[in-house]
């Protein structure tokens, strides 16, 4: 009996030894695979970047000038690593004279932005923080340098917008966004995107606060909390997003209690109370600057339902805000899309809906407004809002729409 069961044992061992030795040829043939195909793609790219740069250009003129704002610590110090691998190679090979500026803390991108000099474009390489921090730094300026195109490297956690522009994916298909990215910089494609302006209703007139600027979303409530923990749930791989929602649906740690005033005015598209003319700038460098669309001047035309404004009061889990660049929507005339959410879940709807999420998230029946007022009744407790991925303090605060005030490289279909 005792021999029976060591040459089980033996069995049972020289098994599992085998099962491994499959799982671990299988990954290391899946990786082999993956990497020759990385090496094909990118052997591609480097021969139609080449063409650019191959033209020869008048002995008065210099390469183009491109600044990128590089976050080396984005996508957990992963982005640094992809844009010199990926991205930087075809930059160069088109012929472009490129500046890599890098970012050393929270916030640092806005100050770089905000007194650049002697570029043509900025290319943000990150995720929609250092984005969102690039806005901000060009909007504030006050010599019409959102003329600048801005070109997008989906290189952090999170790529919101970059995933609107290029089809995003892992492994291969993430390598395949990254050169189309870079490539859309180089063919000089470009697209008017909307932004929207955040501004504290209430100011010091001491110390002003300035406004900060995003492209995405406004976020409020526990499915935010939920997402903004997942990185707790490292161990469970691929599906901390779930784990989160899963751990975190029964806990008081999440704001379940969104309480606010709301005042919003209805889309318009463009009248004396809302639109400012977008000043023509003659530049050096044709390649970047396509012809713009010419359209009337609407800074005239009075629309009287632009001021008026409908008022209401919300108690939600979930609260928010997003422009039509993230759900691409094309109407006329274009807004700021509103959800307010359920006033109560189970744990069975939070978890799912979470779920429903993480997989695809879209929203439906919003409201749709060209500036906000939200003040938020704070409770006792510590409560942020998310803009962009960053997160602030809840204050009664003003969200304007900002329709085509940037402009984007993108793939030529778009």
């Amino acid at each position: 009996m005792e021999k029976a069961m060591r040459f089980a044992k033996i069995v049972r061992n020289n098994w599992k030894k085998s099962v491994c030795g499959v799982i671990a040829l299988y990954y290391g043939a899946a990786t082999v695979k993956e990497r020759y195909e990385i090496n094909l793609l990118m052997r591609a790219a480097c021969k139609e970047a080449s063409k650019y740069g191959d033209y020869t250009l008048p002995i008065d003129q210099n390469p183009t000038m491109v600044t990128v704002i590089l976050n080396p610590v984005a996508n957990k110090r992963k982005a640094k690593q992809d844009y010199e691998k990926y991205c930087e190679p075809l930059l160069h090979l088109a012929g472009l004279q490129v500046s890599v500026i890098q970012t050393a803390s929270e916030g640092n991108a806005k100050e770089i932005v905000e007194t650049l000099r002697g570029t043509e474009a900025i290319v943000v390489a990150g995720g929609d923080g250092t984005l969102s921090e690039t806005i901000t730094g060009l909007l504030r300026r006050n010599d019409h340098a959102n003329q600048f195109p801005i070109g997008v490297l989906p290189l952090g956690r999170t790529n919101t917008l970059g995933n609107t522009l290029f089809p995003s994916g892992k492994g291969v298909e993430k390598v395949k966004q990254l050169i189309s990215a870079s490539m859309a910089i180089i063919k000089g494609n470009t697209v008017w995107k909307d932004a929207m302006k955040i501004e504290p209703i209430e100011q010091n007139p001491e110390s002003p606060n300035k406004p900060i600027y995003a492209m995405c979303s406004l976020e409020w409530g526990a499915f935010r909390d939920a997402f903004a923990k997942r990185d707790r749930y490292w161990m469970y791989g691929s599906l901390r997003d779930y784990a989160s929602f899963i751990f975190n649906g029964y806990k008081d740690s999440l704001n379940w209690r969104c309480i606010a005033d709301l005042k919003f005015s209805p889309p318009c598209a463009g009248c004396s109370n809302c639109l400012k003319k977008r000043p023509e700038i003659k530049r050096k460098w044709s390649f970047f600057m396509p012809s713009v669309p010419q359209v009337h001047d609407q800074a005239l035309v009075e629309n009287q339902a632009c001021e008026t404004k409908t008022e209401l009061s919300f108690k939600t889990t979930d609260f928010r805000i997003r422009t039509p660049n993230v759900e691409q929507v094309n109407s006329d005339p274009p807004g700021l899309l509103i959800t307010i959410g359920k006033k109560d879940y189970t744990y069975k709807e939070f978890v799912s809906e979470g779920w429903d999420r993480v997989k695809q998230d879209k929203i439906s029946d919003a409201l749709q407004a060209r500036s906000v007022e939200l003040i938020p009744k704070i409770p006792d407790k510590e409560t942020v809002i998310e803009i962009d991925k960053e997160e602030y303090e809840a204050k009664p605060i003003r969200i304007t729409l900002l329709p085509k005030v940037i402009r984007v490289f993108c793939a030529r279909d778009q």
